[in-house]
């Protein structure tokens, strides 16, 4: 079983923000994969399907960013996921636009919503799906650049992107390199 978890913040005013890039590449690979209608559970969204034999689990924490992990915490136990099997989408200020990587463990890099998640795991040891979008300009602060919505061109870029991780999902779930 695996535990693909999307980050994000809820709501409509969020909606299209470079924070929410987790919640985007579920919704797409949702629909990539026709998973089941989303259900709401233990203060997140979640679907199902099965790849084979496998359980896969998408979920949308419902909570604030900054308070992800004590869904993903919820998550975990209810369904026991090891952390080897748990992987965390999200936007990554330190990857150029566009760019994808994939890697165990380490540290959150100032990212509230990894850090919320390793703090109510206990560990640091899950998978991260980093995807870039880019740093902001010398005058603009993180916070206003993350919670700002992504532009036309960007939005365009995305979708590349997206499609990539749609694409590759199923290795990267075996943990090859993307």
């Amino acid at each position: 079983m695996k535990l693909i978890v999307g980050l994000g913040n809820p709501g409509s005013e969020y909606l299209n923000n470079r924070h929410n890039l987790g919640f985007i590449a579920l919704d797409s690979l949702s629909i990539y994969y026709q998973f089941e209608a989303w259900k709401t559970k233990l203060y997140g969204m979640f679907t199902t399907k099965l790849f084979g034999s496998e359980k896969i689990i998408l979920v949308k924490p419902q909570t604030y960013m900054n308070l992800s992990g004590f869904c993903v915490a919820k998550f975990k136990h209810f369904f026991k996921v090891h952390e080897d099997d748990i992987f965390v989408i999200y936007d990554d200020i330190d990857l150029g636009f566009g760019d994808m990587k994939l890697k165990q463990g380490g540290g959150d890099a100032g990212h509230k919503g990894v850090r919320s998640i390793s703090q109510h795991l206990g560990t640091k040891n899950f998978n991260r799906i980093r995807m870039g979008i880019g740093r902001p300009s010398e005058k603009e602060e993180v916070s206003s650049f993350v919670l700002s919505n992504f532009s036309k061109d960007e939005r365009d870029k995305n979708k590349i992107l997206i499609k990539n991780l749609c694409e590759d999902f199923e290795k990267i779930i075996q943990k090859k390199t993307i």
